[in-house]
Formats: structure tokens, sequence, C-alpha cells
């Protein structure tokens, strides 16, 4: 499961997006459990413009999505993103 997320964090196909969700894939991901990947898959089911305005806080997001705990985890590494310059993490090797 958490490779098919890493994939689909990774090419969301709006680059705002992309950079958002492959960063925090990068630093959460491999630590996430099981509860936290399911409401993510969900997560990613949604619109991309709309996952980055929710998690951005640009605007509020719909009540099902503001109670995981997973969205908390990525709104607040959205609110730290621009302390440096952001570009898509390398994928790990194997």
């Amino acid at each position: 499961m958490r490779r098919r997320l890493l994939y689909q964090m990774r090419k969301r196909g709006i680059l705002e997006t992309d950079l958002l969700l492959s960063s925090f894939a990068a630093r959460h991901l491999a630590d996430l459990p099981r509860a936290d990947l399911d409401d993510l898959d969900a997560l990613l089911a949604n619109v991309d413009w709309d996952i980055f305005h929710w998690a951005s806080g640009k605007t509020a997001p719909p009540p099902e999505i503001a109670q995981m705990p997973v969205f908390q985890k990525l709104r607040d590494h959205a609110a730290r993103r621009g302390a440096s310059i952001v570009r898509m993490p390398d994928l790990p090797t194997e």
C-alpha cells in the first residue's frame, strides 16, 4: 500500500500538489500507522486543487477530512514548507 500511495503522491498532475504531497511522503509515509494510510488513501481520492487548498488553509476541508489525523499532519507540513526550497524528493533506492 505504501508504494502505491507514494506513486499517487508524486504523480498528481499539478506541480504544487506534487511538491506538497511528495515532500510529505518523504518525511512521514514510512512511519504512518495503517489507519492513517487508509485515511490518506481516502484523501488522495479528492481533486488535486482541493487537497492543496485544504492543506494550505486557503479553504476549509469537509469535516470528514478535517478530522483525519493524517490531514492534520499534512496541514502542519504545508505550514512549514515555505521555510526551504522545495523540490521533488528522490525516490528511495532498494
